[in-house]
């Protein structure tokens, strides 16, 4: 009697390539598929303050003017940002800003420069 190469029923044991292939099989069977995208931001900043349409950079990225981001916050996941507002005729404001778990409010008011 004539077996086939792929199992041997006298002794109903697999060869070493199928027990390989089941090994793997196993191993890749817990893998994610693909890479995980990180949980969107909680935290954030709403700004308010004068002039509205100053412009707001963080961490060296335009986000937006007061008035925007009055209306509709900048979400950021925890951590210090570096946050300027200017607008023409008035002082820069810079500060290091802590943002936590929720969108808090920062208030700026910049001041005139002098004549």
């Amino acid at each position: 009697m004539r077996t086939s190469p792929t199992f041997d029923r006298r002794s109903g044991r697999a060869p070493a390539l199928a027990a390989v292939l089941f090994v793997l099989g196993s191993l890749l069977a817990g893998c994610p598929a693909g890479p995980q995208a990180p949980p969107p931001p909680t935290g954030g900043l709403r700004l308010e303050g004068a002039p509205p349409d100053a412009l707001v950079t963080i961490d060296e990225s335009l986000a937006g003017t007061i008035r925007q981001l009055g209306e509709l916050p900048v979400l950021l996941h925890p951590g210090t940002y570096r946050v300027q507002v200017a607008a023409p005729g008035c002082f820069t404001w810079y500060g290091e800003v802590e943002v936590g778990a929720t969108v808090e409010p920062l208030r700026v008011e910049l001041r005139l420069i002098p004549p």
